[in-house]
């Protein structure tokens, strides 16, 4: 009868660890995005808001921010020298997202082309055989950086929002001849999505509750061995 009983003592003991072991915090993730719409370079200081991390959902233990950047120009030229040319059109931005006055992410989307046209055709047009006109010229980059510091991530901690702020300027050029009439546009327009990594609160289930489960499964099984005994030893 001894053995019976420690044989059910351990069965419960080990089903009770098991129960304590399976409450391991989970890791889990939440994602937020925020973008701007197309504006003229070198004029954008844009914010792009953010929700923070609810510190209910579990403890927060790093982020990871991916920064997009788009860019779109619009040019022209016009070759007025004697001669052809062969004429290089540069459509480019440095955008940066900063935060707290701390440089994040930095991009330089670039789209490169050069263009034939031949001697000026009298008339400054851009069009014709000497001059011409592009649009809807686009280029796209992104970045991605993750942060663990423990002093970072507070920032990101609370109610409302926190606000990264989106600057570009443009490095848009036309080259050729010496002789030329040219133009061009720059526009830019980022997005960011912040992405929670976190130990799920929810999936660590109280010691009381972890110790009450144990305790149950133990009584069960002492209950069920008695039942057996005594009718082992009736017949």
């Amino acid at each position: 009868m001894k053995t019976k009983l420690l044989n059910t003592l351990a069965a419960a003991t080990t089903l009770a660890g098991i129960v304590a072991t399976s409450g391991s915090a989970n890791a889990a993730s939440l994602s937020y995005t925020s973008s701007s719409n197309y504006d003229l370079t070198d004029i954008i200081d844009s914010p792009l808001s953010i929700q923070k991390f609810n510190s209910s959902l579990g403890t927060l233990q790093g982020i990871t921010i991916q920064f997009t950047g788009d860019i779109l120009g619009n040019a022209g030229f016009e070759n007025r020298s004697k001669s052809p040319t062969s004429t290089t059109v540069t459509l480019g931005s440095e955008l940066s997202l900063q935060l707290n006055n701390q440089s994040l992410l930095a991009l330089n989307p670039e789209y490169i082309s050069s263009y034939q046209v031949a001697k000026y055709d009298g008339i400054t047009d851009y069009s014709g055989t000497s001059g011409k006109t592009i649009s809807n010229l686009t280029a796209t980059q992104s970045g991605t950086q993750s942060f663990t510091n423990t002093q970072f991530l507070q920032s990101f901690i609370g109610n409302g929002n926190i606000d990264f702020l989106f600057s570009a300027s443009a490095t848009s050029a036309v080259t050729g001849s010496g002789n030329m009439n040219s133009y061009i546009d720059t526009y830019a327009k980022a997005g960011i999505t912040v992405t929670y990594n976190y130990d799920d609160v929810k999936s660590v289930p109280e010691p009381s509750a972890t110790l009450g489960v144990g305790l149950i499964a133990g009584l069960c099984l002492l209950s069920r061995r008695k039942k057996s005994w005594i009718k082992g030893s009736n017949s």
